[in-house]
C-alpha cells in the first residue's frame, strides 16, 4: 500500500511537473505567436513607412500627414498591446524556463524592429512635413508666375495711347504696375527664403532652383520690359507733345502769313499810318519771339526722338523739317516785311527830317537876320557874339544832320531806287536853303570885317575860360583811392589832364599875347575892355593856379599809390607772420614722446626753416619800401614806419623761435636716438649674457664642439664692443649739450656698462672652465676627429675605386656630395689651423708630452694637404661623366620632344569653317615658330655629341647612331610641318570660298529683306531719296556682280583642280548665282514701287500746292471788303474781275492737270487708287468752294457796287435837283412879253424835270433791286455758314465715330483673344480683367451718348449727308450691343467655366479623399484581441462619422453644372436655333434702330405714304356708306330708327372706349436702348389717352401741353413688381427702348392704364395689318365673312382654318 501511495504520489508529482512544463511551452509557443503577430505588424508598418509616396499636391500630402498621424496613433495604442505580449516574454525568461535564451533574444529582436518603426514613423513624419513646405513653396511658386505672367501681359501691351492724355493716363498706370513690381521684390525674397527653409532632399530637388531660377529671370524680363513700356510711353508722350506743339506752331505761322499779307503799307500811306503798321509789326516780333521757344521746344523734343531711334524717327525727322522750313519761310517772309516797312518808313522819316531841318535852317537864317543892325564896335561884336554863340554850335549840328541826311539819302535811293527822284529832291531843297543861310553867314562875316578877328578872340576867350573852369574842378577833387586799381586809375586820370593842359599851352600863349594887344591899343575907360582886362588878368591866375594844383594832386595820387602798394604788401606779410606764428605755437606745444615722432617733427621743423628763409625776401622788401616811402616824406609816413617796424619785429621773432626749436628738436631726436640704441645695446647684452650663462662645460660629452661654439660666441662680442665704445662717446656729447638729462643718459650708460661687464666676465670664466674641462681630450678629440673625418673621406671617396654611375642623376648627386665634402674642407682647414694654438697652449703647461703633441699635429697637416689633389681629379673625372649622360638625356629629350610634336604635324584636322581652319594656321604657326626655335637648341645637341667624337671617346659609335636618329627624326618632323602646312593652305581656300558665299549670301539676305519691306516713305522728298538710296543700292548689287564673278572663278578654280569638297562648291555657286538673279529682280520690283510712290507724292504735292493757291485765293475771295464809296466799290469790283478771271483760267488748266494724272493713276491700277480718287474729290470740292466764294464775292460787290451807284446817283440827282431849285426864280414879270418868255423858260424847265423825273423813278426801281439782292446775298451767306457749321458737325461725328468703332474693335479682339484658363485662379483672373472691361465700357458710356446725340442732331438739321450718318448711327448702336452682347455671353462663358474648374478641383480633392480611403476599406486586420477589435470599431466608427460629412461634398459634386443642364435643355439643333435668334434679334435691333434714326426724308416719304393710305380708306369708306345708304334706303323695316340710333351708340361708345385719362406720377428711366434719361425724377401729368398717343397736359383743363406726347406703336406696358419704393407703379416700353413709369392712385386704376395701353398698342398692330389686307384681292376679303355678315379679320379666319 505505502508503495502504491508512494508510486501514486510519485505519478501526481510527474503529472504536475508535466503540466507544469506543458503550460510553460504553451506559454513559450503562444509568446512565438504573439511576436510572429507582432512581427508581421511591425513589417506591414514598415512597408507603409518606407512608403515613397509623398504626394503629388498641398492636398495629397496633406491627406497623407493626417493618415500618420492617425497611423502614430494606433502605434501608440498597439504599443500596449506589444508590451504585454513581452512582459510574458520577461516572465519566461525570469522563470528560466526551456528556451528562456531565445525568448530574450526574440525580445532584443521585436523591440529592435519596432525601434526601427519608431524611427522610420519619425522620418516620415519629418519628410512629409517637408513636403508640405515643398508644395507650399511651388504653389506660391505658381502664385509668382500668374502674377507675373499678368504683369508681363500689363507691360508688353502695345496700346501706347492715342493722344496726350492718354499716355499720360497710361503713364500713370504704368508708374502703379512698376511701384507693384518693385513692391513684388519681397515676395520673390520671401520665397527665396522659404526655398532655404525647405528640407535637405528637396532643396536638392532640381526643379526648386529650376523655379527659383526661372522666376527670377521672368522677374528681371519683367523689369526690362517695364523699363522698356515707360520708355516708350514717354517716347509717345514726347510724340504726341511734339505734334501737338507742332500744329500749334504751323497754325500760328500760317495764321501770321495771312497776317502779313495785310500788312502794305501804300505810297500814300502818311507817317501816322506807317506808325500803326509798324507798331503791328512789332507785336508780331515780339510774339515770333515767344514763338521761337515754342519751335526751340519741337527740335528738342523732335531731337530726343531721334536720338533714341524712335520708330517714327523719319516721320518726326520730316515734321521738324517741315516746322523748321515753315519757321524760316516764316522769318525770311518778316524779314522782306520788315525791310519793306523799315524802307517805306526811313523814306517817310527821311522826308519829315527834311522838313524840320528845312524848318530849322530858316529859323536859323531868321536869326542872322535879326543881327543886321549891330555896329562892328566891341559892345556890338560882344553882343554878336552872344546872339550868335548858339548859331554856330547849332550850325556844326545842322552840318551833322545834312551829312546823315545825306548818307541816308543815298542809301534809300540804292535801297529804294522807286523814291529815290523824291528823296534827291529832298536833299536838293534842304542844300538850297543851307546854301542860302551860309552865303548869308558870309555876308555876315564881310560886313563886319576887322570884327571878326575879335569876335573870333572873344569866342576863343570864353571857349578856354570854360575848358579851364572845368579842368580845375576835375582837379581840386578830393578823390582818395581805396585800392590800387582805384589808385592807378586816379593817376591815369590825372595825367591824361596833363596832357591836355600841354595841349592847351600854345592856346593859352597866343590868347594872352593877342588879349595884351587888344588891351594895349584900346580905351582904358571904356567899360568893355576894362571887363576885357580883367577876364584876361583872371585867366593868367587860374592857368597859373591850374598848374599848382595839378603838381600838388599828383604828389598825392603818387603817394596814395605807394601806401596802397604798401598796404597790399604789408597784408600779405601780416598774413605770413600769422601763419608762421600759428605753426609755431602748435610745434611749441607738441614735445615728441619717440623717436619716430621727433624725426617726422624735425623733418617738417626743417621744411618750415626753409619756408621761412625763402620768404624773408618779401619781409625785408615790404620793410625797405616803407624806409622808401618815410625817407620821401610821405603824407602817411608814420603809420607806415610803425607797421613795418611791427612786420619787422614779429619776424626777428619767429625767426628766433623758429631756430631755438630747430635746436630743441635736434637735442631730442639725439637723446632718442641715444636711448634707442642703449635699448638695442641692452637687448643684445641680455640675449648674450643668457647663452654665456649656460652651463654645459660641465657635462664633458661633446666638449670639443662647445669649445668651437664657445670660440664663435667670444668673437663675436668683441666684435660689438666698438657699439659700447660708441654709446659711450654719444652719451659724453649729450651731457654737454643736454646738462637737464645727464643724469638720465648716465643712468643709461651705466647700466650697460654693467651689463657688459658681467657678459665679458662671464663669456671668460665660460671659456675657460671649458678649455680647463679637459685640456688634453680637447685637443686629442679634435685631432682624431679630423683624423676620422680624413679617413672616411679617404675610404668613401679616395679608395672606394670608381663610383656606380649609371645616368645622370647618380652623376648630379655625386656631383652634389662632392661639393659638400669641399665645404667641409674649408671647415676642416680651420680646425687645423686652431690646433696650432691648442698646442702651444698644451705644450706650456706640459712640456713633456711635446713630442706627442707636435707629432699628431704634423700627422693631421701632412695627411690634410695630400687629400686636396684626389678630391681634385675625382671633380674632373665627375664632370666629364656628366657631360656624357647629360648628352644622352638630351637626345632622349629631343626625342620625346620630336615624337610629341609629330601627331600635330601629322593632324588631319582643318577646322569646320574659315574661323577653325584660321585657328589651325595660327596653331601651325606657332608650333612652325616653336620648332624654328627648337632647331638651335638640337643643333648645340648635335655639336656636342660630335666634339666627343671627335674627341675619341669610347662611346663615340653610339654618339654616333644617336645624332643621326636624331637627325632622321628632326628631318621626318619637319617634312611633316609642309605637308601640314599644304594641307591648311587647302582648306582654307575652299572655307574662305565658303566665307564669301557665307557674306554674299548674307548681304543679298539683308537687301532682300530691305527690297521686300513696303517702307514708300512719308513725302515727297523722303520718297526721292528712298528712290535715290535704291538706285545707290542697284548700283551696288551692280557692282556686287564682281564679287559674284569672283567666287565663280574660285568655284571653277577649285572644281577644276579636283578638289576635295568640288561638288559642293559646284552647289553652292548654283545658289548664290539663284539668289543675286533674285535680289535683281526685287530690285526691279522695289523701283517700280518706289516709283509709283513719288509720283503718289508728286501728285500729293501739287494737290496741296493747288489747294493752298485755292486758300490763299480764298482769303481774297473771302475778303468782306465792300468799299467805301462809288469809286472805291468800282476799283474793287474791276480788280476783283481781273482777279477772278486769273484764277479761273489758272485754275482751271491746273486743276484739270491734276485730275488728269490722277485718273491716269488711276486708270494704271495704282495701289493706292482709293487715296488718289479721295485727293481728287477734295481737290475738285475746294475748287468748287473757290468758285462759289468767287461768285459770292462778286454778288457782294455787284450788290455793293448798285448800292453805291444808288447812292452816287441819288447824290447827282439831288444835286440836280437842288440846282433846279436854284433855278427858280420869283420873277413873275413886268409885261407880257416877259412873263411869256418867263413861260417858255419854265416850259423848258418843266421839260428838264420830266428827264429828271425819269432818273428818279429809276432810282425807285433801282433801290428795289438793290434790295432785293442784298436780302438774297444775306440768305445766301447764312446758308453757307450753316452748312459749314454742320459740315463741322458732321467730321466731328465722323471722328467720334471712328474712334468709338475703333475702341469697340480693340475691346473684341480683348474679348475674343483671351487665355485659356489651367484652374480656378486662372478663370479668376480672367473674371477680373473682364470686369476690368466692363468699368471702361461704363466709361465710355458718354462718349456714345454724346456721339448719338450729335449724329440725331445731324439728322435734326435735315443734314446733306444724312443717310450716311443714319447708316453710321446704326452701325454704332450695333457694335454697341455686339459689345455689349460679347462682354455678356463671354460673362457667362466664364462663369461656367468657373464652375467647371470648382467642380473639378472637388472631384479631385473628393478622389484623393477616396483614394486615401482605399487602403483602409481594403485592409484585412480584423483584430487579434478584444481590445485591438474595440480599437478597429472605434476607427471604424470615425470613418463612418467622416463618410457622412463627406456626403454633402458628394452630394454636391453629383449636382448637375450649368453647362451640363445647358447641354441637356438644348436639343439637337440648338445651334441653329442660336442662331436663328441672334438673328432675330439683330433683325429686331436693326429695325427698332432705322426707326429710331429715321430721317425726314424717310418720315416725309412716310407720312405721304400714310396720307395717300389715309385718303384711300377715307374714300373707300364714303363708297361703302354711300352704297350701305342705297341699300338702307331700298328696305322699309320699322327697325330702322333703332338700328340707327344703335349703330351712333355703338360709335360713340367706341370713341369712348378709345379716349382715357387720369392724373399720374411719372418717371423717365431711359431715352433709347443705350441711353438714359437726363432727369429721371417723379413729375405729375395730367395724361390723355387717345388713339396710338398717350397726351400729357400741365392739368385737366388741357390748356398747356407738358411735352410731346408718345407714340404707342410696338409698345407694351406691364406691372413694376420689382419696383418696391412705390406702390400702384406700372411700367411703359417704347418701340425705340425708351422706358417710362408711372404711378396710379389704386391697384383698379393701375390695371386699367396697362389695359388701355396694351390695348392701344395692339390697336395699331391691327390697323397696320388691315392695312396691309387692303392691298390683298377683294375676293380674298369677301370670303372672310360668317353667316351674320361680321366681318373677320383675314388672319383670324387663316387661324381658324
Amino acid at each position: 500500500m505505502n508503495t502504491l501511495q508512494a508510486a501514486y504520489d510519485e505519478l501526481v508529482m510527474l503529472a504536475a511537473e508535466r503540466k507544469s512544463r506543458l503550460d510553460d511551452a504553451r506559454n513559450l509557443w503562444q509568446f512565438y505567436w504573439d511576436m510572429a503577430d507582432e512581427e508581421s505588424w511591425i513589417k506591414e508598418k514598415e512597408q507603409q513607412m518606407t512608403s515613397p509616396d509623398l504626394g503629388h499636391d498641398l492636398a495629397t500630402v496633406h491627406l497623407l500627414l493626417n493618415k500618420h498621424k492617425a497611423m502614430e496613433g494606433e502605434m501608440r495604442a498597439h504599443r500596449v498591446q506589444l508590451e504585454r505580449a513581452l512582459a510574458v516574454g520577461h516572465s519566461l525568461v525570469d522563470s528560466a524556463s526551456f528556451g528562456s535564451e531565445k525568448v530574450q533574444q526574440r525580445i532584443d529582436e521585436i523591440n529592435s524592429q519596432w525601434d526601427n518603426l519608431v524611427e522610420l514613423a519619425t522620418y516620415r513624419e519629418r519628410r512629409l512635413l517637408e513636403a508640405v513646405d515643398y508644395w507650399k513653396f511651388l504653389a506660391e511658386a505658381d502664385d509668382v508666375d500668374i502674377w507675373m505672367l499678368e504683369s508681363l501681359r500689363l507691360v508688353t501691351t502695345d496700346d501706347i495711347g492715342r493722344d496726350e492724355s492718354a499716355v499720360n493716363q497710361l503713364l500713370r498706370k504704368h508708374k502703379d504696375v512698376t511701384d507693384e513690381i518693385d513692391n513684388f521684390r519681397g515676395t520673390i525674397e520671401a520665397l527665396h527664403e522659404q526655398a532655404e527653409q525647405l528640407g535637405e532632399e528637396d532643396r536638392q530637388n532640381p526643379e526648386v532652383p529650376h523655379r527659383l531660377g526661372l522666376i527670377d529671370r521672368r522677374y528681371d524680363e519683367l523689369q526690362y520690359y517695364a523699363q522698356v513700356r515707360k520708355q516708350k510711353l514717354l517716347d509717345a508722350l514726347s510724340l504726341y507733345k511734339l505734334y501737338s506743339e507742332a500744329d500749334i506752331v504751323e497754325a500760328w505761322i500760317e495764321e501770321k502769313k495771312r497776317f502779313l499779307a495785310t500788312l502794305q503799307p501804300s505810297a500814300a500811306s502818311d507817317i501816322d499810318e506807317l506808325e500803326v503798321i509798324k507798331h503791328r509789326f512789332d507785336g508780331f516780333e515780339n510774339e515770333m519771339k515767344t514763338n521761337a521757344a515754342r519751335v526751340t521746344t519741337v527740335n528738342q523734343l523732335a531731337n530726343g526722338l531721334i536720338s533714341v531711334e524712335h520708330p517714327n524717327a523719319e516721320e518726326i525727322r520730316h515734321l521738324q523739317e517741315g516746322v523748321n522750313h515753315k519757321w524760316e519761310e516764316l522769318m525770311r517772309i518778316a524779314e522782306e516785311k520788315r525791310l519793306g516797312l523799315s524802307g517805306t518808313y526811313g523814306v517817310k522819316t527821311f522826308y519829315l527830317e527834311c522838313t524840320e531841318t528845312v524848318t530849322w535852317i530858316q529859323d536859323k537864317i531868321r536869326i542872322v537876320e535879326s543881327t543886321a543892325d549891330l555896329g562892328t564896335d566891341l559892345s556890338s561884336v560882344m553882343i554878336l557874339q552872344r546872339k550868335l554863340s548858339g548859331l554856330e554850335r547849332d550850325l556844326s549840328a545842322i552840318q551833322t544832320k545834312l551829312d546823315n541826311l545825306e548818307g541816308e539819302a543815298q542809301q534809300l535811293g540804292a535801297n529804294h531806287p522807286a523814291d529815290a527822284k523824291g528823296v534827291r529832291e529832298k536833299v536838293d531843297e534842304i542844300h538850297s536853303v543851307w546854301y542860302d543861310l551860309k552865303e548869308m553867314l558870309k555876308a555876315r562875316d564881310e560886313k563886319m570885317g576887322e570884327a571878326a578877328e575879335l569876335q573870333k578872340f572873344l569866342r576863343d576867350l570864353d571857349h578856354f575860360s570854360a575848358w579851364l573852369t572845368r579842368t580845375q574842378k576835375a582837379v581840386a577833387s578830393e578823390d582818395i583811392p581805396e585800392s590800387i586799381d582805384e589808385a592807378e586809375q586816379l593817376l591815369n586820370s590825372h595825367q591824361t589832364i596833363k596832357e591836355e593842359i600841354d595841349t592847351y599851352a600854345p592856346e593859352y600863349a597866343h590868347m594872352r599875347d593877342y588879349g595884351a594887344t587888344v588891351t594895349a591899343s584900346a580905351d582904358a575907360t571904356d567899360p568893355q575892355y576894362m571887363f576885357l582886362r580883367e577876364r584876361l588878368r583872371a585867366l593868367d591866375q587860374g592857368w597859373a593856379e591850374l598848374q599848382d594844383m595839378w603838381d600838388q594832386k599828383h604828389v598825392r595820387l603818387s603817394q596814395a599809390l605807394n601806401l596802397q602798394m604798401f598796404n597790399r604788401d604789408s597784408r600779405q606779410a601780416e598774413i605770413l607772420l600769422t601763419n608762421q606764428e600759428f605753426h609755431l605755437a602748435k610745434e611749441e606745444q607738441e614735445q615728441p614722446r619717440s623717436l619716430e615722432e621727433a624725426e617726422r617733427k624735425m623733418k617738417s621743423h626743417e621744411n618750415f626753416i626753409t619756408t621761412l628763409q625763402a620768404n624773408e625776401e618779401k619781409i625785408t622788401g615790404v620793410v625797405q619800401f616803407a624806409e622808401h616811402l618815410c625817407s620821401e616824406d610821405h603824407y602817411a609816413s608814420e603809420r607806415i614806419a610803425d607797421k613795418a617796424e611791427q612786420i619787422q619785429e614779429r619776424y626777428r621773432v619767429n625767426r628766433e623761435r623758429a631756430i631755438d626749436l630747430l635746436e630743441r628738436l635736434r637735442d631730442s631726436l639725439a637723446l632718442f636716438q641715444f636711448l634707442q640704441s642703449c635699448e638695442e645695446l641692452k637687448e643684445w647684452i641680455g640675449d648674450k649674457l643668457i647663452t654665456a650663462q649656460d652651463e654645459t662645460y660641465r657635462d664633458a660629452k661633446n666638449i670639443h664642439q662647445k669649445y668651437t661654439r664657445h670660440q664663435a660666441f667670444e668673437s663675436e662680442i668683441a666684435s660689438n664692443r666698438e657699439r659700447l665704445g660708441r654709446i659711450q662717446e654719444e652719451a659724453q656729447l649729450l651731457m654737454k649739450d643736454r646738462p637737464e638729462d645727464a643724469e638720465l643718459i648716465l643712468k643709461h650708460v651705466r647700466e650697460l656698462q654693467a651689463q657688459w661687464d658681467e657678459l665679458d666676465r662671464t663669456t671668460q670664466e665660460k671659456g675657460q672652465k671649458l678649455f680647463d674641462a679637459n685640456r688634453q681630450q680637447l685637443y686629442e678629440q679634435n685631432v682624431d676627429d679630423i683624423d676620422s673625418w680624413m679617413t672616411n673621406l679617404e675610404r668613401q671617396v679616395l679608395t672606394s675605386g670608381e663610383e656606380e654611375i649609371h645616368d645622370l642623376t647618380s652623376v648630379t648627386m655625386l656631383m652634389q656630395r662632392h661639393t659638400v665634402i669641399e665645404d667641409q674642407m674649408v671647415q676642416k682647414a680651420s680646425q687645423v689651423q686652431s690646433l696650432r694654438s691648442q698646442a702651444d697652449q698644451l705644450i706650456s703647461i706640459d712640456p713633456t708630452s711635446e713630442p706627442e703633441i707636435v707629432a699628431k699635429k704634423q700627422q693631421v697637416e701632412e695627411r690634410f694637404a695630400k687629400i686636396r689633389g684626389p678630391l681634385q681629379e675625382r671633380k674632373e673625372r665627375l664632370e666629364q661623366q656628366k657631360r656624357v649622360h647629360q648628352f644622352v638625356r638630351d637626345v632622349e629629350d629631343e626625342k620625346l620632344w620630336i615624337a610629341e610634336k609629330m601627331p600635330l604635324a601629322l593632324s588631319t584636322e582643318t577646322g569646320n569653317n574659315l574661323m577653325g581652319v584660321q585657328m589651325q594656321m595660327r596653331k601651325h604657326e606657332s608650333l612652325s615658330r616653336e620648332i624654328d626655335n627648337h632647331d638651335v637648341r638640337i643643333e648645340d645637341i648635335l655639336t656636342v655629341g660630335q666634339e666627343m667624337i671627335d674627341a675619341g671617346h669610347e662611346r663615340a659609335p653610339e654618339f654616333q647612331g644617336l645624332c643621326d636618329e636624331l637627325q632622321q627624326r628632326w628631318s621626318v618632323l619637319q617634312e611633316a610641318m609642309k605637308q601640314r602646312r599644304a594641307l591648311l593652305e587647302e582648306a582654307e581656300r575652299a572655307h574662305k570660298y565658303y566665307f564669301d558665299a557665307s557674306e554674299a549670301e548674307a548681304w543679298m539676305g539683308e537687301q532682300e529683306l530691305y527690297l521686300m519691306g513696303d517702307e514708300r516713305g512719308r513725302d515727297e522728298q523722303s520718297a526721292q531719296n528712298m528712290l535715290k538710296k535704291h538706285e545707290a543700292l542697284e548700283h551696288a548689287v551692280e557692282d556686287y556682280a564682281a564679287v559674284i564673278r569672283q567666287l565663280g572663278d574660285t568655284s571653277r578654280q577649285l572644281i577644276s583642280e579636283q578638289h576635295p569638297d568640288s561638288e559642293q562648291v559646284g552647289k553652292r555657286q548654283s545658289q548664290v548665282d539663284k539668289q543675286y538673279a533674285s535680289l535683281k529682280d526685287l530690285g526691279g520690283e522695289k523701283r517700280a514701287r518706289l516709283e509709283e510712290t513719288l509720283k503718289l507724292y508728286m501728285l500729293n504735292r501739287e494737290i496741296d500746292d493747288l489747294e493752298q493757291w485755292i486758300a490763299e485765293r480764298e482769303v481774297v475771295a473771302g475778303s468782306h471788303e465792300l468799299g467805301q464809296d462809288f469809286e472805291h466799290v468800282t476799283m474793287l469790283r474791276d480788280r476783283f474781275r481781273d482777279f477772278a478771271r486769273d484764277t479761273q483760267a489758272i485754275g482751271e488748266a491746273r486743276v484739270d492737270a491734276a485730275n488728269a494724272v490722277a485718273d491716269s493713276l488711276i486708270a494704271a491700277g495704282h495701289s493706292d487708287a482709293a487715296t488718289i480718287a479721295e485727293w481728287k474729290d477734295n481737290l475738285n470740292e475746294a475748287w468748287g468752294d473757290l468758285l462759289e466764294l468767287m461768285e459770292t464775292r462778286t454778288q457782294m460787290l455787284q450788290a455793293s457796287w448798285e448800292l453805291h451807284k444808288f447812292y452816287h446817283d441819288c447824290k447827282e440827282v439831288l444835286e440836280h435837283i437842288r440846282e433846279k431849285e436854284t433855278m427858280l426864280s420869283d420873277e413873275l414879270g413886268r409885261d407880257a412879253q416877259a412873263v411869256a418868255q418867263l413861260q417858255r423858260k419854265h416850259q423848258n424847265y418843266e421839260t428838264d424835270l420830266k428827264s429828271l423825273a425819269v432818273q428818279v423813278h429809276a432810282i425807285e426801281e433801282r433801290e428795289k433791286e438793290v434790295l432785293e439782292a442784298w436780302r438774297n446775298l444775306q440768305r445766301t451767306c447764312d446758308g453757307r455758314r450753316h452748312r459749314l457749321l454742320d459740315s463741322s458737325d458732321y467730321f466731328r461725328f465722323l471722328n467720334l465715330y471712328r474712334d468709338l468703332v475703333s475702341w469697340i474693335e480693340g475691346i473684341l479682339r480683348q474679348m475674343e483673344n483671351g487665355d485659356k484658363p489651367r484652374d480656378v485662379s486662372g478663370v479668376e483672373l480672367l473674371m477680373n480683367n473682364h470686369q476690368s472691361l466692363r468699368a471702361e465700357i461704363d466709361a465710355r458710356k458718354e462718349n456714345f451718348t454724346n456721339c448719338i446725340n450729335l449724329g440725331k442732331d445731324l439728322l435734326h438739321r435735315r443734314h446733306f449727308h444724312s443717310l450716311n450718318i443714319k447708316e453710321r448711327l446704326i452701325l454704332l448702336c450695333e457694335a454697341y450691343d455686339r459689345m455689349q452682347d460679347k462682354w455678356g455671353t463671354r460673362w457667362d462663358h466664364l462663369n461656367l467655366i468657373l464652375e467647371v474648374y470648382q467642380f473639378a478641383r472637388d472631384a479631385a480633392v473628393a478622389e484623393q479623399w477616396l483614394m486615401a480611403q482605399e487602403p483602409y476599406l481594403h485592409a484585412e486586420d480584423l483584430g487579434d484581441s478584444l481590445d485591438n477589435v474595440e480599437l478597429l470599431i472605434k476607427k471604424h466608427e470615425a470613418f463612418l462619422k467622416s463618410l457622412a460629412a463627406q456626403e454633402d461634398r458628394f452630394a454636391a459634386l453629383e449636382k448637375l453644372t450649368r453647362l451640363e443642364l445647358r447641354e441637356q435643355e438644348r436639343g439637337a439643333d440648338y445651334k441653329i436655333r442660336d442662331a436663328q435668334e441672334r438673328e432675330q434679334r439683330q433683325n429686331a435691333r436693326h429695325h427698332r434702330y432705322e426707326e429710331e434714326f429715321e430721317t425726314f426724308e424717310e418720315k416725309d416719304a412716310r407720312s405721304r405714304e400714310k396720307d395717300e393710305r389715309e385718303r384711300r380708306d377715307k374714300e373707300e369708306r364714303e363708297r361703302s356708306e354711300q352704297e350701305k345708304k342705297r341699300q338702307e334706303a331700298s328696305k322699309t323695316s320699322p327697325s330702322k330708327g333703332r338700328q340707327q340710333s344703335d349703330i351712333e351708340g355703338t360709335s360713340k361708345a367706341a370713341g369712348s372706349e378709345d379716349k382715357f385719362e387720369s392724373n399720374l406720377q411719372r418717371k423717365h428711366e431711359w431715352e433709347s436702348t443705350v441711353m438714359k434719361a437726363t432727369h429721371r425724377s417723379w413729375n405729375s401729368f395730367f395724361c390723355v389717352l387717345e388713339g396710338s398717343s398717350l397726351n400729357f397736359y400741365k392739368d385737366t383743363k388741357k390748356s398747356k401741353v407738358a411735352e410731346s406726347p408718345l407714340s404707342l406703336e410696338g409698345s407694351t406696358a406691364e406691372h413694376a413688381q420689382d419696383y418696391t419704393k412705390r406702390k400702384h407703379v406700372f411700367r411703359l416700353k417704347l418701340n425705340n427702348g425708351g422706358l417710362y413709369l408711372f404711378q396710379a392712385h389704386s391697384d383698379t386704376e393701375m390695371q386699367q392704364w396697362v389695359e388701355r395701353l396694351n390695348a392701344a398698342a395692339g390697336g395699331s398692330a391691327r390697323r397696320e395689318r388691315e392695312e396691309k389686307a387692303r392691298t390683298m384681292p377683294a375676293g380674298g376679303t369677301e370670303r372672310v365673312k360668317d353667316d351674320g355678315g361680321k366681318k373677320k379679320s383675314f388672319f383670324s379666319t387663316l387661324k381658324r382654318k
